[in-house]
């Protein structure tokens, strides 16, 4: 059962944190109630009519624009995709993590057409928030595209993840990286313990992916993306997670949770190169694992 109260050793400190010259207030909170506020807050930003509308008209351009931007200027394959028709929400995503826009690379690929007829096959997403949520305008886009802020290095004990939590005892697909960050050469990191915690303590689905390609549209350090590049996505049948369910809560149990995902992630990378889909050589450390 969700807890929607924090006491005083899980709350984070107010910060206020400089980007590019500016001073960016963060959702770190001192008290309970300021966590419940900050939480009523995030649950606003996509309710009553005028929200869900535009939140809708957003999602749906973006995975358009998506779309047609890999299907016409890019070579993309996507392998059983079907295998997402046939999952019911609630569950959670998970991909390794290329670039800076990963979840509108893929969001079109994998989730249209089924998010047009009920949104609750559009996925939330969990970006950090000092990379995202940077001026009125962006803002104000991040909360409509279903955006929930995480503070990296905060933990598990912060509000975006009550809100997951949240979301995910409801109809909803949230789509988070294991590895919690992006990959410099192409490699799949390590499973990082809040995502394992987060699929324990909700029991969650989880429904895996792999992508390659992506690095060479939008590379690290480069801010404009590039045409004509080869992207293969594959889906993966759901991870078996009910014997690590059901152990005993701690962090050895988390790091098993975690471990899974990245094998399966891996074993999805290896599956399209055995059937000619690769478009990105496997690292040579990573072909004995």
């Amino acid at each position: 059962m969700l807890h929607n109260t924090l006491n005083k050793q899980q709350l984070n400190i107010f910060e206020v944190k400089t980007i590019k010259g500016k001073n960016i207030k963060r959702a770190s909170i001192q008290t309970a109630e300021e966590a419940q506020k900050r939480l009523k807050e995030m649950r606003s930003w996509t309710s009553g009519p005028f929200n869900t509308i535009f939140s809708w008209i957003l999602q749906t351009s973006s995975a358009i624009l998506g779309v047609i931007f890999l299907r016409v200027l890019n070579k993309v394959k996507v392998i059983d995709r079907h295998k997402v028709e046939s999952i019911k929400p609630p569950y959670i995503f998970i991909s390794n993590h290329l670039t800076m826009i990963d979840d509108f690379l893929l969001g079109g690929l994998v989730f249209l057409p089924s998010a047009f007829r009920k949104m609750k096959y559009f996925p939330w997403h969990a970006p950090e928030e000092q990379n995202f949520f940077l001026g009125p305008i962006l803002t104000w886009a991040m909360k409509r595209l279903r955006c929930v802020p995480l503070t990296r290095g905060k933990g598990v004990f912060q509000p975006g993840m009550m809100r997951l939590k949240e979301l995910l005892n409801g109809e909803n697909i949230i789509h988070i990286y294991p590895e919690g960050t992006r990959s410099r050469n192409g490699e799949i990191g390590k499973g990082k313990v809040g995502v394992a915690r987060l699929a324990y303590q909700t029991k969650a689905n989880i429904v895996p992916c792999y992508h390659e390609g992506t690095q060479a549209i939008l590379p690290i350090g480069k801010n404009q993306l590039r045409t004509g590049k080869a992207m293969t996505v594959i889906v993966g049948d759901p991870i078996d997670m009910k014997d690590l369910y059901e152990q005993e809560e701690g962090r050895s149990t988390f790091n098993a949770i975690a471990d899974r995902m990245i094998s399966t992630i891996s074993n999805l990378r290896t599956e399209i190169h055995d059937r000619g889909f690769g478009v990105v050589p496997i690292p040579d450390n990573s072909k004995e694992n």
